[in-house]
């Protein structure tokens, strides 16, 4: 029995979706099937090759042995050799759908996703109830999707652990990171060679860093690596304890894989592993994770009770016994009817695990789940392309504290079968910048403070340099209230948010642009009012000036303001001044029902006493004449426009414009509730 090939791709009722265990179940074919059904691949393709020459004109037979020695170079992962088969069976008549399937797998598994899709589509014309076929067409569009726009990971080979043979399920084996047990069959190895697959049972090897960050040449692990294949564990959080697997093929100890555990004497010693009793020797268990606290012990198991194939499981550590035991199924929203393994649990509690479930990218892809209770997670999500690719992608690992470690693939371009990668995701900077300028004149406003608020209350601030300036780092999903003030100014409110940056998408260094234009409070405000005739009532569409008023008093909530009303030239002066102090406590009083203190208002009519100096532009509302910026509305000019063309309406426009509120900073004295109680 072998480590990798066992559990990776432990039963392959589930991989292969076809109609039982007995594959072409004939007197001609029993030996071959036999062969198929104990892993024997090699022996199972020359025998089904000798019993091509006994189907004679059995059709049905002839595609059943093709067919099934395409599968056993597929489960070899000899792709050439599996494509020269299908391509043989194409050309006739399928009388078995699923060969389009396994076709466009093979070719998925080569990245020729295209080429993939046309089979998926065939397979899905033909069943098109069966999910599998579905979701391997979707993914074959995802993945496309994916490699045009990758995550922001960066993956190496190590060339310092691969050789051409496997290298794979890396882990951490002390407290500073500097030390790595992974798994190998490489030359030295003590596994003795596996007759089925031809190649070395695997070990436990180890390597170290030194302070250039130099990995040393590996090492094995003689009391832990014997003939049979070994690898693939986790270390408790002291690293005193190791959980690793350990695989069998022989009549003594029978053929499958099981956890063992073993305790630290010292550096490089280590005394005899002992067997965790987590199911019936008949089954499989393997690739151990701990959960953070020690207190769960995560593995793959294809014992009864899953969701089919291979399934992650997890045991709670018993205190009396001093094991683990009573093990549970993680529930079919982590695990599928495929293959669910090589789990590891980040140390925020994210669980990581390998499966060659159809939506992939092609063999084992990676998947993550959010943690959402203890020893609960969300759905598993990709973690798509780079660190995902058409091959098998397993056995990831982090560093502590940061978004990177190690994970194995056997990805074009590696150095063996399977290689150990280091990966990483570089840390882009996400700005918050921006000018403050003056509404008016548009200069800039140099030493204004911006202050930025979070959604729980914490406060920061940065002030603008001598060109109105200001620029703040902020971390990914933050979202914040923002405000400029600079004494002698209104002031000003902004919101800026990163929540949409997503940091394993977000490559590159990102600015957000925030800019704030401030208003003097040597001016007064002027604000658009109308009142109904002879009336301290305004017109309704004037409530959003008002609500302005009320924006401007909440962000300024030290100034005491004077809130006055100004009437038309039309009138006797004592008419317009009553008129318009009622005016100007019926604006007060609406802003004291809205949320503005009492004490900080105060209502003054003036009256006709102060006719409007405009600030600006303004166009009239009936006549459509534009009044210049500085023109003062006298009655004496008021009057003259009656003179001009279009007379009336000029005239009506002009008092009308003379019918305003104002807002006048009296001080900034007023001290807020809260600071009167802290006080």
């Amino acid at each position: 029995m072998n480590l990798k090939k066992f559990i990776a791709f432990g039963l392959f009722l589930s991989l292969s979706g076809y109609s039982g265990w007995t594959q072409c179940n004939t007197s001609a074919t029993n030996k071959a099937d036999y062969a198929y059904n104990t892993n024997s691949f090699y022996q199972a393709i020359e025998l089904y090759t000798k019993a091509l020459g006994k189907s004679k004109k059995d059709k049905d037979l002839k595609f059943c042995i093709n067919f099934s020695i395409a599968k056993c170079y597929l489960k070899l992962n000899e792709y050439k050799k599996a494509e020269a088969q299908f391509k043989k069976i194409m050309k006739g008549e399928i009388s078995e759908p699923i060969a389009y399937y396994h076709y466009g797998m093979m070719l998925k598994n080569q990245g020729r996703y295209e080429e993939a899709k046309l089979q998926f589509e065939k397979y899905v014309q033909k069943i098109p109830d069966d999910y599998k076929g579905k979701s391997a067409l979707e993914s074959c569009e995802n993945a496309i999707k994916w490699i045009k726009d990758p995550t922001c990971y960066q993956l190496e080979n190590v060339k310092a652990f691969n050789t051409k043979e496997w290298e794979f399920s890396p882990i951490y084996a002390n407290k500073k990171q500097t030390q790595l047990y992974f798994t190998s069959n490489r030359a030295n190895s003590l596994g003795k060679e596996n007759i089925i697959w031809g190649f070395k049972n695997e070990d436990l090897w180890v390597s170290n860093k030194d302070k250039t960050g130099k990995w040393s040449t590996p090492a094995g692990v003689p009391v832990l690596s014997t003939q049979f294949s070994e690898g693939a564990g986790v270390f408790d959080a002291k690293y005193s304890t190791l959980y690793f697997t350990r695989c069998f093929g022989d009549k003594k100890n029978g053929s499958g894989c099981q956890i063992y555990s073993a305790r630290r004497q010292g550096p490089d010693k280590w005394n005899e592993p002992v067997k965790l009793e987590l199911a019936p020797d008949s089954f499989t268990t393997g690739h151990p994770a701990l959960t953070v606290d020690g207190k769960f012990l995560i593995f793959s198991s294809n014992m009864p009770g899953g969701e089919g194939g291979m399934d992650l499981w997890i045991a709670e550590y018993n205190k009396k016994e001093k094991t683990f035991t009573n093990p549970k199924n993680l529930g079919p929203k982590i695990n599928s009817f495929f293959e669910e393994v090589y789990p590891h649990v980040k140390e925020d509690g994210k669980l990581y695990f390998s499966s060659n479930r159809p939506e992939g990218m092609g063999g084992l892809d990676i998947y993550k789940c959010d943690v959402t209770a203890p020893q609960q997670w969300a759905k598993p999500e990709n973690m798509m392309y780079p660190m995902n690719s058409e091959g098998d992608d397993f056995g990831i690992v982090f560093e502590k504290g940061k978004e990177a470690g190690f994970i194995t693939s056997n990805r074009r371009g590696g150095k063996g079968y399977d290689d150990i990668y280091a990966f990483s995701i570089p840390k882009a900077i996400i700005t918050l910048s921006g000018t403050v300028r003056d509404k008016d004149t548009k200069a800039v406003i140099p030493d204004a403070t911006i202050t930025l608020e979070d959604s729980q209350g914490n406060k920061f601030e940065t002030k603008t340099d001598a060109t109105g300036y200001y620029r703040k780092d902020i971390p990914f999903g933050a979202a914040y209230d923002m405000t400029a003030s600079k004494k002698d100014y209104y002031n000003d409110v902004n919101r800026a948010s990163s929540m949409g940056l997503d940091p394993l998408k977000t490559c590159k260094d990102t600015n957000i642009i925030a800019d704030f234009l401030l208003k003097t409070q040597k001016v007064d405000l002027e604000f658009e009012i109308q009142f109904v005739f002879d009336k301290a009532e305004w017109f309704q569409e004037y409530n959003d000036t008002l609500n302005k008023i009320i924006v401007i008093l909440k962000d300024n909530p030290t100034m005491i303001a004077e809130l006055g009303a100004h009437t038309d030239a039309r009138g006797s002066d004592k008419y317009n001044q009553d008129l318009s102090q009622r005016r100007a406590d019926a604006v007060v009083k609406y802003l004291v029902d809205n949320g503005i203190e009492k004490e900080r208002l105060q209502a003054k009519g003036y009256g006709e006493s102060e006719p409007r100096k405009l600030q600006r532009d303004m166009k009239g509302a009936e006549s459509g004449f534009i009044f210049t910026k500085d023109t003062q509305l006298t009655e004496e000019y008021i009057n003259n426009l009656k003179k001009e063309e279009n007379g009336e309406k000029k005239f009506e426009d002009a008092h009308r414009l003379n019918r305003r509120v104002t807002v006048k900073k009296i001080s900034d004295n007023f001290k807020p509730k809260k600071e009167k109680e802290e006080e």
